[in-house]
């Protein structure tokens, strides 16, 4: 879900640091490895890949650009920060297809040698069956986006979804807040309507995070101690 798709829900995290704004140029050097390459539609045997892409629509250009145009996160500055894209691509082979090329195998098998494979030959050549449609299965494509103030640590996430948060900051961890030394904390109902200011107040940012801890106590606390 995205601003792309036309409906937006939102999550809010604060990333804590050193304080320090890094520098555009820092930001594209550990942008760049994790850019979505073109999508193929043969030959790609994992059934999810994620990757940053350059939003539409924010300069004016409507339309996707040719999949060789380099861009970077210049590409993505609006107003204070930077809007981000990522990338989802599913590939599902259906259970019921599975199955019936693995039997087709099998019995072609027990013809051939004139026995019955066993329990390794049995896993082994259901996983060349699946790897082989997954590498023909056509992907589906969904995306999420996220607005990050740089310079204050403040990011949304335009999506409450589960499955989408963990994979966003899955690789916004990776490409950016672990090579940084930020920590990406997500604010949860009790402390989503803080203000940035409101974290700088030790006394106001001590209230709220009591209460979030007596909300849900274990989850929070391994968190914060983490």
């Amino acid at each position: 879900m995205g601003i792309q798709q036309g409906s937006v829900a939102l999550s809010r995290y604060l990333l804590l640091g050193d304080g320090r704004r890094p520098s555009l140029g820092k930001l594209n050097d550990l942008f760049a490895p994790y850019q979505a390459a073109p999508v193929s539609l043969e030959g790609v045997r994992k059934e999810e890949i994620c990757g940053w892409v350059r939003p539409v629509g924010i300069d004016g250009v409507k339309v996707d650009l040719p999949p060789d145009h380099v861009w970077d996160l210049s590409d993505c500055q609006i107003d204070d920060g930077l809007l981000l894209r990522l990338r989802i691509e599913r590939r599902n082979v259906p259970g019921p297809l599975l199955q019936l090329i693995y039997k087709l195998r099998f019995f072609d098998i027990s013809a051939k040698t004139g026995k019955t494979p066993g329990p390794k030959e049995r896993r082994d050549l259901r996983d060349e069956v699946k790897a082989e449609l997954m590498a023909r299965a056509l992907p589906a494509l969904s995306y999420v986006d996220a607005f990050w103030r740089d310079g204050s640590g403040e990011l949304m996430l335009f999506s409450t979804s589960k499955k989408a948060r963990a994979l966003f900051e899955g690789l916004f961890g990776t490409t950016f807040a672990e090579p940084l030394q930020l920590q990406l904390v997500p604010l949860e109902p009790p402390l989503i309507g803080l203000k940035h200011a409101d974290w700088q107040d030790s006394q106001v940012a001590s209230e709220a995070v009591s209460r979030l801890s007596l909300a849900t106590p274990v989850a929070f606390a391994e968190q914060t101690q983490s």
